[in-house]
């Protein structure tokens, strides 16, 4: 019986990291789809498509970078961006693959 539950609980603690490389993996996509159009979005490209605009490396590194930034960055109010009508999750998962690219 106490292994059982050991193993339940052992199973329990890598949810958490499970759901995590999930919305990673999905992050990945949607920045693949939508935002690879004007900026690099993955950590081995060098030159965004759109002049001037950084790439998701460079945002990442950047040291006074929140999730609260990022996601007012997304909204289509902040300016250059199009509306992409992302719903929050899809915002969480795009938020936790920009910051996967901090080295």
């Amino acid at each position: 019986m106490r292994v059982a539950i050991r193993c339940l609980l052992g199973l329990g603690a890598l949810l958490p990291a499970y759901a995590a490389a999930q919305d990673i993996v999905q992050g990945r996509e949607i920045a693949r789809r939508w935002c690879s159009a004007c900026h690099v979005v993955e950590r081995t490209g060098t030159e965004a498509p759109a002049n001037g605009l950084p790439t998701f490396p460079v945002i990442a590194a950047r040291a006074d970078l929140t999730a609260d930034r990022l996601r007012a960055a997304i909204n289509p109010q902040h300016g250059r961006m199009p509306d992409l009508a992302l719903s929050r999750r899809q915002q969480d998962d795009l938020i936790a693959y920009i910051f996967s690219l901090r080295q």
